[in-house]
């Protein structure tokens, strides 16, 4: 009898080693995978807003240039428009990226404040466009810098409000 009871101890004490073994993989994996999407998230969330900052950085060199009456200088003006035009590229490029990192990431608001954002950039881009036709360029700046002023403030609405 006394054999008996020593199997069974034995057996219970395997038995419970093997289920908090099993039970300690799945916690673990959990935490490993919520850690990995904060990860990610900070990551994901870090690119896109440095894409958008560096956008509205060169759109307010640009603006700046011409409200200073300092755009005369083609070299310089084609170096800012040069990045412009690529800071925007990147954001357009992406813009469904960005979209799906939201929708994983985020919540339904977070992407429909991010549309406003993204209308918002459209909306400065046709201004800055609007700057290769010649003639008007004050009113074209008093637009573009109008312009800039709603992108900050969805961008800073929207970035406060995505963490």
């Amino acid at each position: 009898m006394h054999i008996i009871s020593d199997n069974i101890g034995a057996w219970l004490a395997a038995t419970v080693v093997a289920l908090m073994t099993v039970f300690s993989d799945k916690l673990l994996e959990r935490i490993r995978f919520k850690l990995n999407r904060a990860d990610l998230r900070t990551k994901y969330f870090e690119e896109l807003a440095m894409d958008l900052s560096s956008y509205i950085f060169f759109a307010e060199l640009f603006c700046e240039r011409h409200q200073r009456k300092w755009a005369n200088d083609p070299d310089d003006m084609g170096a800012i428009g040069g990045e412009v035009n690529e800071a925007v590229t990147i954001l357009r490029k992406k813009e469904y990226v960005y979209r799906s990192w939201i929708r994983k990431y985020w919540d339904e608001a977070r992407l429909k404040q991010f549309a406003e954002v993204m209308g918002a950039v459209k909306s400065v881009e046709d201004a800055l466009h609007a700057f290769n036709d010649g003639g008007g360029e004050e009113e074209k700046t008093t637009v573009l810098a109008r312009k800039l002023g709603e992108l900050r403030t969805k961008a800073e609405r929207w970035i406060s409000q995505i963490t």
